[in-house]
Parts: structure tokens; sequence; C-alpha cells
């Protein structure tokens, strides 16, 4: 995962405000620091995320989410 689809996969699963919230104020144990610092000391984004998404609960479809293809979802939304 790269930096700019953390950032975008963050969005698309918690939305822009809650997302930044939860970068800087959510204490995630499994990295042993918040996504900002983690990923401010340079730790692997998709580390990161992985912590994120566990932390708060989210599912498979959350933690895949900078994997899905755009245009399958655009075919399948058409139907």
């Amino acid at each position: 995962m790269k930096l700019s689809e953390f950032w975008h996969a963050l969005e698309t699963v918690y939305g822009p405000a809650l997302g930044r919230s939860l970068v800087v104020d959510l204490y995630l144990p499994a990295i042993g620091a918040t996504a900002s610092e983690a990923l401010a000391a340079g730790q692997d984004p998709d580390a990161v995320w992985e912590a994120l998404v566990t932390e708060t609960g989210k599912g498979d479809e959350a933690r895949w989410v900078h994997r899905r293809d755009p245009k399958k979802d655009r075919r399948r939304n058409a139907r």
C-alpha cells in the first residue's frame, strides 16, 4: 500500500473528518503508536492500515478497499 492509497482508503472507509481524527487521536496497540506517529516514523502504511481497521472493528471489505477495482464497481452499480 502506498501512502496515497492509505489516505484514500481512510477517507473512503471513515470519511474525511472522522478518518483524520482517528489517525491523530486513536492509539493503535498493535503498532504502539497512533497512525500519524507510525507513518511519521516511517512504518509501512499497509501495517498501519491493518492496525487501524482491526482496532476500529471494520471487516474485510474495509481492509481491502484500496485493492478494489473501481471499473468493476461502476459496472456492478450500473446494473
